[in-house]
């Protein structure tokens, strides 16, 4: 018998299987890449807000425990995912400049902002106010990370299908799919949740991101630029550009509107020719709340949920998965802020339209 089906394989899918390796496991990935909002997004790990100059929610927890992660898979995988770049937050007014000056100073914020800000940009950069220096932070490879991971699986841990809801069987000791046992099921769908039988009635509103990937051989590949957009180098003159943030559009399709967007917010920041390579869309697995969705099914004491990781899943999915981890396997409680229990009244009226 499996210790646990896993449906999904993005960052949730696979940290959480990281965590059932590390305890000699056995598990079962049911995923077929379809878009992937995990394999779609920048990889920016950065607990810093740079709208607002704030600290994300437990931004320091969460990197903290995330950046000895990546560094143990790289030693274990011998391949290189995590790649430290500074975030350079350019401004566009002199009340940005101050407003950078004073949160550089905060506990909280100040190992990640320099407290000066520089004037001189990076050829193909236009200069505008300038910018800020966000240390400590950097991109993660997501695609590599995921592909290093299954070509270690045999055929008896990887399956790559569509899962089929209707195949699965629930006991009260375990559940059975398509004939393999396994004693619990951790869904890990992204967006596809809202088509999960089980746990469709959490608040995944979800929201439409579109991006760019340009070439451009003039910019620097040594850091990160932030501005209306973020441009993160990917290697070989290539550059992620995005992303656009739609909450009422939930088609996995690029617009002519959301192109020319982009294409605006980057000329703003950019001086140098560049090409676009390919424009995509996907959903984001955002929450109502802006929290994520960890904890067991309402009835069914063998399914649980991983999901909602939003924006910040590189930063966020590491403590996340160990937090899961120990709710299933150590009884230890979820901290209430991700827990799907505070979305009890959910579940007692399924008919209300909340999303």
């Amino acid at each position: 018998m499996k210790h646990s089906i896993i449906v999904g394989f993005g960052l949730a899918g696979f940290h959480y299987a990281q965590q059932l390796k590390k305890d000699n496991k056995e598990f079962l990935i049911i995923d077929k890449p379809e878009n992937s909002a995990s394999r779609n997004a920048a990889g920016i790990c950065n607990p810093t807000v740079l709208k607002r100059y704030t600290l994300a929610w437990k931004g320091s927890e969460f990197l903290n425990y995330a950046m000895p992660n990546y560094k143990r898979f790289e030693s274990e995988f011998k391949t290189t995912v995590f790649h430290p770049l500074p975030i350079h937050r350019h401004f566009f007014s002199a009340g940005e400049q101050n407003s950078w000056v004073v949160a550089s100073q905060e506990e909280g914020l100040n190992p990640f902002l320099e407290s000066t800000f520089h004037t001189k940009s990076s050829e193909g950069i236009r200069r505008n106010f300038g910018y800020g220096s966000v240390k400590n932070v950097g991109r993660l490879d997501i695609s590599s990370m995921l592909e290093a991971f299954l070509t270690t699986l045999d055929f008896n841990q990887k399956l790559e299908e569509r899962f089929d809801y209707a195949a699965l069987e629930i006991y009260k000791e375990k559940v059975v799919y398509k004939g393999v046992e396994a004693k619990n099921v951790v869904f890990c769908e992204g967006f596809g949740l809202k088509n999960n039988p089980w746990f469709n009635y959490l608040p995944l509103i979800g929201s439409k991101g579109e991006y760019l990937k340009i070439k451009a051989p003039k910019l620097s590949q040594k850091q990160i630029i932030k501005g209306g957009v973020f441009i993160s180098p990917i290697g070989q003159d290539l550059f992620w550009v995005g992303a656009t943030f739609n909450p009422n559009n939930k088609v996995n399709e690029i617009s002519a509107e959301g192109l020319k967007w982009i294409r605006s917010k980057l000329e703003t920041l950019i001086d140098a020719p560049y090409e676009v390579i390919h424009h995509k869309a996907c959903i984001r697995p955002t929450v109502s709340d802006r929290r994520p969705l960890l904890g067991q099914h309402p009835e069914h004491n063998n399914l649980y949920v991983f999901n909602g990781l939003g924006t910040r899943g590189v930063l966020m999915a590491p403590l996340l998965s160990c937090w899961l981890h120990d709710f299933i396997h150590l009884k230890k409680e979820l901290p209430q802020a991700v827990a799907i229990n505070r979305f009890e009244a959910y579940f007692c009226i399924p008919n209300k339209s909340y999303v």
